[in-house]
């Protein structure tokens, strides 16, 4: 019997980059039809906990948030239930590095804000006029934050894999897990973050087993939440590396 029903938002429920508008509103009736019958339902995404919420506003309170890519497990009332962060010392040389790299944009995620350098720019405005994040610009990042920080992520309209191939993610992938998620965003996180552990935690947190487990993907960040759950689906837009993963 399933029990548990896990979706990842951007280029699986709306197209990538799109506020709670774009959501067919048909989903919000589903998962209520779900929870009736005891199935429980969780967000997951490389979004922030405010984003994902406006995305489900009218069955917000009764849902779980897998947020930041697996920094922070929540529930619909923002209680915190598990959280993997980086350490600040480690998170201002990533800013140091990142800023090396011409043509790309940082962000910071924490559990209260996000954070980047300045409103004017491009990164800034998709992120509150279409993701609806509660982001603060703050100037100069590597002065670090006062906030348990889940993510740095490394912005670009369209080459984020391409330009951080070659030197960036090979000096750090000994240090965080680097991980793709589409084609604007490089994420670093802990070892101990990432939406499979994540959804691990979750699972455990519910009492639900990895076969009573259904999750939804189409990005590179998803294979690891396919590997556990018995069950995992990978829409049609998604990558073939992905569709190769998922069960159906």
């Amino acid at each position: 019997m399933i029990k548990l029903i896990v979706s990842d938002i951007d280029g699986t429920l709306v197209p990538d980059g799109k506020s709670a508008d774009s959501l067919n509103k048909k989903y919000y009736e589903v998962i209520n039809e779900l929870l009736g019958q005891g199935v429980m339902f969780a967000a997951c995404s490389g979004r922030q906990y405010e984003s994902i919420r406006r995305v489900f506003e009218p069955i917000g309170e009764r849902i779980y948030y897998i947020s930041e890519g697996g920094g922070f497990v929540s529930d619909g009332k923002k209680n915190l239930l598990y959280s993997a962060t980086l350490d600040p010392y480690l998170v201002r040389e990533l800013v140091a590095d990142a800023k090396k790299l011409t043509d790309l944009d940082v962000m910071i995620t924490g559990f209260k804000h996000a954070y980047c350098t300045s409103e004017d720019s491009e990164m800034y405005r998709w992120m509150v006029n279409d993701y609806g994040f509660d982001i603060k610009a703050i100037g100069d990042l590597e002065k670090g934050v006062d906030d348990m920080v889940a993510k740095v992520s490394l912005y670009h309209r369209e080459l984020a894999e391409e330009l951080t191939r070659d030197t960036f993610v090979p000096k750090w992938r000994d240090r965080v897990k680097t991980t793709v998620a589409g084609i604007q965003w490089l994420d670093c996180v802990s070892f101990d973050s990432g939406k499979g552990n994540a959804l691990e935690k979750l699972r455990r947190h519910l009492g639900i087993k990895k076969e009573e487990t259904v999750v939804f993907g189409d990005n590179l960040n998803d294979i690891e939440m396919f590997e556990r759950a018995g069950i995992s689906y990978a829409v049609m837009g998604a990558r073939d590396e992905v569709k190769n993963a998922a069960t159906y």
